[in-house]
């Protein structure tokens, strides 16, 4: 008999559960998430007397994962090697727009594998879109959508960016194996359970600099950006006919000017002659060409917003 010492055995069941990980994502589990570079692990380490799980750099051993620095993050190929090496404990994935995971804790039985909680029922039936089982007693649902708000964490916890989210592939019964568009159900849910004190992120606020009103324009000194007011003509000379960079750097300067107010950065790229184009709102997978182009400057930019 051969006896293996615990690293080995470790390394040998981490092996075993990233192989059937990948057999997993090669029947087509979590479709929409495997192309993005958001893959990330993580390990159970106590912090302050309490256990927490901690992302990692998949590309670099030992090094933690940010949520705010992309270069951080990797591919879901590199996440599964690094997992097998044993040194973690699970798959994680950076959540960005337009992606919102919601937290229910303490609501599973993996034993009998039933939704325990009477609320996190209705809740995994309302928002009806994938949903799996955490690593512990919870579920994690994930859609397609956008908080009225910062991130909540009271009763539930629904997030839409600077998180990570744990991936154990271990899906619900009788929900979809997709991720599903359910704005309104996210915003339903949001004003649930929000505390009566939430504001929108100040970011996407203003009227007069601090007034909390709505950003319904661009702000005045908007106005001496030269190439953001070119584009807002529909002058893309300084791309060459390239359409598709320049709709992109106009993403990236109404972003910058509104605070990251998405809603509104939306409703000013359909407004200029670049968004009257058919393709503007073509639909694009689950998603459209304008919503996708947001997302992906999100992920890209180099220029921090406008805080307002």
């Amino acid at each position: 008999m051969v006896f293996m010492k615990p690293e080995q055995q470790r390394q040998e069941r981490f092996t075993a559960y990233a192989h059937m990980l990948k057999e997993r994502f090669d029947n087509g589990m979590l479709a929409e998430l495997q192309p993005l570079n958001q893959w990330v692990v993580w390990r159970s380490e106590l912090r302050d007397g309490k256990k927490k799980k901690v992302p990692y750099n998949p590309c670099h051993h030992s090094t933690r994962a940010n949520v705010k620095l992309p270069n951080s993050w990797g591919t879901l190929d590199q996440a599964l090697k690094a997992l097998e090496t044993g040194k973690y404990s699970g798959l994680g994935f950076i959540i960005t727009p337009p992606l919102v995971m919601v937290d229910l804790d303490e609501s599973y039985d993996r034993t009998t594998k039933t939704i325990t909680d009477i609320q996190a029922q209705e809740i995994v039936h309302t928002l009806n879109s994938y949903t799996e089982a955490s690593p512990g007693s919870g579920l994690h649902i994930l859609c397609y959508g956008q908080l009225p708000g910062k991130g909540i964490h009271r009763g539930i916890e629904m997030y839409g960016q600077d998180r990570f989210t744990t991936i154990t592939t271990n899906h619900i019964h009788q929900t979809p194996l997709t991720i599903e568009q359910r704005q309104d159900a996210l915003v339903a849910l949001y004003k649930q359970f929000a505390p009566p004190d939430t504001k929108p992120d100040i970011q996407n606020t203003r009227g007069g600099l601090g007034s909390g009103q709505p950003l319904t324009e661009l702000p005045p000194e908007a106005s001496g950006d030269p190439l953001l007011q070119q584009l807002l003509q529909g002058d893309i000379s300084q791309f060459h006919g390239d359409h598709s960079r320049a709709d992109f750097v106009l993403v990236m300067k109404l972003l910058h000017w509104t605070g990251d107010n998405i809603e509104l950065t939306r409703s000013l790229f359909l407004q200029s002659p670049l968004g009257q184009r058919e393709k503007a709102e073509r639909p694009t997978g689950e998603t459209t060409y304008i919503d996708m182009t947001i997302y992906n400057v999100l992920r890209k930019r180099r220029n921090p917003p406008q805080r307002r």
